[in-house]
């Protein structure tokens, strides 16, 4: 097993405050699209259930919020896995302090226009999947102190297609911004029709529309950006279904 300290260390300079917002969230409040996206945020398309990326960037203070996208991962399976404190391994040390089932108006509002061709995003083999969005506030455990992280994160799961997450929610302009780091692993048997790597599809969104985070967090299966350098002193760190190592990779000024 790999160690995640030196990660940890590395990222902890660049770390922020806890958004207000999220500070004083009150269960059963409404989601807010502009607080959520004016706020520093962590993008995971074929997310899964997979808490690593939420170990390190919450751990260190790097960001609050992450949006994880998956077209495979059904919605019950999200609330079950939360509601079910054995199974909240995913998130360890916290629990859920409120659940908020949102419509795609919550989302994009004045809807959305596609960067890329429409034949470019045909659905996958996962066409019957039914779409959704969650938005879920968790809190830390009492037992636990500053050492495993902030007291809350914010999570928004959504039931969908990476690419066009991406472009609908960071790339029409409005409130928010980038996304301040993503997630890139490519998974072989996913049934997605590009990659989130170099060379593919979401590469291609947001370079055609200079929407770029600060930071890559990448499997060593997939290729970094073009413009990104590996933060080369530093080791990766295993983690996934597949725990596979992931490296860091920060933007090129």
């Amino acid at each position: 097993m790999s160690d995640p300290r030196p990660l940890r260390d590395h990222l902890a300079p660049y770390s922020s405050p806890m958004p207000d917002w999220l500070r004083s969230y009150q269960p059963g409040a409404p989601f807010c699209r502009a607080d959520f996206f004016s706020s520093r945020v962590v993008f995971y398309p074929g997310s899964g259930g997979d808490g690593h990326p939420v170990e390190l960037f919450g751990s260190s203070g790097l960001a609050h919020c992450f949006v994880y996208v998956d077209h495979l991962v059904p919605q019950e399976s999200i609330q079950g896995d939360l509601e079910d404190r054995d199974l909240h391994k995913h998130f360890s040390g916290y629990h859920t302090l409120t659940e908020v089932v949102l419509q795609e108006s919550d989302l994009t509002p004045r809807g959305w226009s596609p960067h890329v061709r429409r034949r470019r995003v045909a659905r996958s083999r996962a066409s019957a999947f039914t779409p959704y969005g969650l938005f879920v506030v968790l809190q830390r455990d009492e037992e636990r102190d500053e050492g495993h992280g902030p007291t809350r994160l914010a999570i928004l799961f959504l039931g969908g297609d990476g690419f066009a997450s991406y472009d609908a929610l960071f790339c029409q302009g409005g409130e928010g911004s980038a996304p301040h780091a993503a997630v890139i692993q490519d998974h072989g048997f996913s049934g997605n029709y590009s990659h989130f790597g170099h060379g593919g599809l979401l590469a291609e969104i947001a370079s055609k529309c200079g929407v770029f985070p600060d930071w890559l967090f990448v499997a060593k299966n997939s290729k970094a950006w073009s413009g990104y350098q590996l933060v080369p002193e530093l080791p990766g760190d295993r983690g996934g279904m597949y725990q596979m190592v992931r490296r860091l990779y920060r933007r090129s000024k």
